[in-house]
């Protein structure tokens, strides 16, 4: 059954409801060591149905649209005791109806050979390269006139190199995400192989204060942990440590953190959320000042205020969220700490890497020392300790450029004061 045509029936049994179309199409390929492992491209339709029945609002998600849900629908209806606040669209918005483009034949044949052992790093035992491709359309309509749409496509790649030392192996990973195709391979993989030649030559280090460079890696991960804390269902639930502190100093006045669906060349545009609300964008902190938290429709209603356009995946949530750049390059930001350590990522254990009530954090982090201003070689792997507040209140400077690590958030380098690292 089509969308106009699920509509037409769900008027004709004078149904309030409304549907979200999310249709994707992807390739996928992986290749270890010039050998190709998957190669596979795939189309997937999914539907989220939200009615409005027996004064209560009732959801189901299906793959398919059949006159069965109707009955799905009016039975939930019946048998749920309570109501969770929505609404649906009704300002009988109309817009053209966008698909998800067609995935075209990938030639591999560069990777392919760029997954390759070169003969010049003897200590290399593994390339593994990952590359993938997404065209994404999301289409809202219900039966009150609105029939809304937008897509987007998304292009990443993942490096992952291991090298042997000593009987030791050592694993170096990066990844880009990106709105278009054109991607440096050569450029990413020879830099992740140089990372692991640092990586293999380690020092332990010192307990102590330390003056460190955060990477994009590091901080973009970090920042998908901070989105919950800003979620108004967490605030209300007090399970923020974030709640009460709205238009309060609370970081460095070098921290803004901003979100901008709308922008075309980011991997996370959107020009409204998966209940239909548009997207704006917006300052969550501006010069280290608590802005606004973030909603959905039923926080809305039960703020009395309008949603954010932040309902994304079931859940409250951000995309294009990153940390404004400001002027300094890498270059820079390494002289200027001189003495330090570059953390270039972390290990996550147990799905938990910032404690949402306290805000504490406490991570195994992975990087180089810094001599001169200069990545000399690697540190043993150590512990950071600190908490959201201050690691973010003792943001000394920030880098000039943006890059998303993960497919909604992005970071610049950021050059960190007095973060307290343990050795194992």
């Amino acid at each position: 059954m089509t969308i106009e045509t699920f509509l037409i029936e769900a008027k004709k049994r004078n149904l309030e409801l409304q549907v979200a179309v999310f249709e994707e199409n992807a390739l996928d390929l992986n290749i270890l060591n010039g050998t190709q492992r998957k190669y596979i491209i795939s189309a997937e339709t999914s539907y989220e149905i939200k009615a409005h029945l027996n004064n209560k609002f009732v959801k189901i998600n299906t793959n398919y649209l059949s006159e069965e849900l109707f009955t799905r629908l009016i039975e939930s209806s019946k048998n749920i005791e309570s109501s969770y606040d929505d609404c649906l669209i009704d300002n009988k918005t109309q817009t053209k109806v966008k698909k998800a483009s067609k995935i075209k034949a990938f030639d591999s044949s560069q990777l392919l050979q760029l997954s390759q052992i070169p003969k010049n790093h003897p200590f290399l035992t593994n390339i593994e390269l990952n590359y993938s491709q997404s065209h994404t359309a999301k289409r809202i309509v219900n039966t009150h006139d609105v029939d809304i749409s937008s897509s987007k496509k998304l292009t990443a790649f993942y490096v992952n190199v291991t090298g042997k030392y000593q009987n030791k192996l050592y694993t170096v990973d990066d990844v880009i995400y990106q709105t278009k195709e054109d991607i440096d391979f050569a450029d990413v993989i020879s830099k992740t192989i140089s990372k692991l030649e640092l990586t293999i030559h380690q020092q332990k280090i010192n307990s102590n204060k330390y003056n460190v460079i955060l990477s994009p890696t590091f901080t973009a991960h970090l920042l998908k942990e901070f989105t919950q804390l800003l979620s108004k269902e967490e605030i209300r639930k007090k399970t923020s440590c974030l709640a009460n502190k709205l238009h309060q100093q609370l970081f460095s006045k070098n921290l803004t953190i901003i979100e901008e669906p709308r922008n075309k060349n980011y991997p996370g545009y959107a020009t409204f959320d998966d209940e239909g609300t548009k997207t704006t964008k917006k300052s969550i902190i501006k010069d280290g000042i608590l802005k606004t938290y973030l909603y959905n429709n039923k926080e809305a209603l039960l703020d009395h205020r309008k949603s954010t356009g932040n309902s994304f995946y079931s859940s409250i949530t951000t995309t294009n969220f990153y940390i404004k750049e400001k002027t300094a390059s890498v270059e820079n930001l390494l002289t200027e700490l001189n003495s330090g350590l570059y953390i270039n990522n972390y290990l996550e254990t147990g799905g938990v890497t910032l404690n949402p009530t306290t805000g504490a954090i406490s991570l195994q982090v992975f990087g180089y020392i810094v001599e001169n201003g200069k990545l000399t070689q690697s540190f043993e792997p150590c512990i950071l300790t600190t908490t959201i507040f201050e690691l973010f209140s003792n943001i000394k400077n920030v880098g000039n450029k943006i890059e998303f690590k993960t497919a909604t958030t992005a970071a610049p380098y950021l050059l960190v004061e007095n973060m307290s690292i343990s050795s194992n």
